[in-house]
């Protein structure tokens, strides 16, 4: 796995970590069929399905809370926050 760029500042706190994830994530949800479609060649979905956007919705909060699990915090999104 690559990782290119870096956060502009590298002091930044956890939890303005995972506000700014939160915030990608909310804007990247919309496109979120189409890129797991459009990049299946690095997972493991099929051409013939479809992931529901309540599992891609789950898939994200719970991500985002592991994070904050991970530094001490617990952050408490719900699905209904990406909306």
């Amino acid at each position: 796995m690559l990782a290119t760029g870096r956060f502009k500042n590298e002091n930044m706190k956890a939890i303005e970590v995972l506000e700014k994830t939160a915030d990608y994530a909310k804007k990247y949800r919309s496109e979120a069929q189409q890129s797991l479609e459009r990049n299946n060649h690095m997972n493991q979905i099929e051409d013939s399905e479809q992931v529901q956007q309540r599992i891609i919705d789950a898939v994200l909060v719970d991500f985002i809370n592991y994070i904050g699990v991970k530094h001490g915090i617990d952050y408490g999104m719900y699905t209904k926050d990406l909306i």
